[in-house]
């Protein structure tokens, strides 16, 4: 995916990590609730037919790739569970033609191949979307990753009324710290963060004489899109026209 070369910075870097590992953590609780269910399914189904234990052992599978995906989030774990997924409705798309062939086809439930099959989407989109990722997790240095997470904690824990260096955006999703030279964004989730330059930032801000501004980031992990009103636009207006200190 396109994204600003400002991304590409050690900082930034490292809010990326940050980021990666919150997503597949919210991967991972999916995973052990997919888990679950499949293993409650898998209970009852084979009280039916010895057949239906590949579902219980599946939804095992899923269970564990999903508490490890929790604990040690990593690409390789989100990796396990879009695998696990697949796995999942292949034995639902085999458990259906062999129930058409033995003349059960009133046994068929569509939710039984729907439901998988979303599941396994889910999954491999965030796979495909994070692995770019992969070596920056790997090698990122600890410390700079977990600096990187306490200032995004930070930023919602501050007051807004006793922050003038802060704005929020209307949805109340996304925070901005605008600093002398640069303006750190995140959102609240910690799904996505960024760290740019003042003019970089001024660069992505689609008009910046309407009263209400709106601002477009082509971020590595997904486009972000927000708006601020009069008041919050009126503080990011005023710091962009206040020249940044110069530096001997």
């Amino acid at each position: 995916m396109l994204h600003d070369p400002v991304f590409d910075s050690t900082e930034n870097q490292a809010l990326l990590v940050v980021c990666t590992r919150k997503t597949i953590r919210h991967a991972a609780i999916l995973g052990i609730v997919w888990g679950s269910i499949n293993l409650v399914i898998g209970f009852f189904a084979i009280q039916a037919t010895a057949l239906n234990a590949g579902i219980l052992v599946l939804g095992l599978l899923m269970l564990g790739a999903g508490v490890t995906a929790l604990n040690k989030p990593s690409i390789h774990s989100l990796l396990s569970e879009a695998i696990v997924s697949v796995l999942l409705l292949c034995w639902n798309i085999g458990i259906a033609i062999f129930n058409a062939r033995s003349g059960y086809g009133d046994h068929v439930n569509g939710h039984s191949l729907i439901w998988p099959a979303i599941a396994a989407i889910i999954f491999f989109r965030q796979y495909k979307k994070l692995g770019q990722l992969k070596n920056a997790i790997a090698s990122m240095d600890h410390a700079k990753v977990k600096e990187a997470s306490v200032l995004c904690k930070q930023l919602f824990k501050s007051r807004l009324k006793q922050s003038p260096d802060i704005v929020e955006a209307s949805s109340r999703r996304y925070r901005l710290r605008l600093m002398s030279e640069s303006v750190f964004c995140a959102q609240r989730n910690l799904s996505q963060a960024f760290h740019m330059s003042r003019e970089n930032f001024k660069q992505c801000i689609r008009d910046i004489g309407k009263k209400r501004l709106r601002v477009v980031v082509r971020h590595p992990l997904g486009k972000i899109a927000y708006a601020f009103d009069k008041k919050n636009s009126d503080k990011i207006k005023g710091w962009l026209a206040v020249p940044p200190p110069v530096t001997s």
